[in-house]
């Protein structure tokens, strides 16, 4: 049994943005959704996308073609929130948390990082629309890291904490 967000209450919910930064952040969706929002087109592919078809079989999903979609992410820029956090020099990776659990007490939490500068790309960003309509739940609901031509594992869903680390 895997511990996965099916509710989000978002006069509570915050974004936390932490580590090696000036100033951390903890911004509420009304205070993201006043920031300027950034629109893109980027497909979403599983990274085992195909696998029923490798030889030797690997373990995992037997995906077949399809493991992927097609939408309009709307949000605000990674870039966006990192500069108004201020991250210091020597940064050298961002990561992404999400809201879920591993399925037993000692699983690991699923975290996912990008360096530092990938996290400045502008088309990376923090996804709150879907198609011209808040984020289902899912898709990530309340926010998904969309982070375009990499693998679906770095689109973390139901984020609630970006840590930036250091050297």
């Amino acid at each position: 049994y895997q511990n996965i967000p099916t509710a989000v209450d978002l006069r509570s919910w915050r974004l936390k943005v932490d580590g090696h930064v000036q100033k951390p952040l903890e911004l509420s969706m009304l205070e993201l959704r006043a920031m300027p929002a950034t629109e893109i087109v980027a497909v979403c592919q599983c990274s085992g996308n195909s696998r029923k078809f490798f030889v030797p079989r690997i373990m995992g999903g037997q995906w077949a073609n399809g493991a992927m979609s097609n939408a309009r992410w709307k949000g605000v820029s990674l870039k966006a929130l990192l500069e108004r956090a201020g991250v210091k020099a020597k940064a050298t990776e961002v990561a992404f948390n999400g809201m879920d659990e591993g399925p037993m007490p000692t699983s690991p939490d699923f975290i996912k990082t990008l360096s530092a500068d990938h996290a400045q790309d502008p088309d990376v960003i923090l996804a709150y629309e879907m198609n011209g309509r808040p984020l289902p739940m899912l898709n990530g609901f309340p926010l998904r890291a969309v982070v375009p031509g990499w693998y679906a594992t770095y689109w973390l869903k139901a984020i609630d904490h970006v840590q930036v680390y250091s050297e």
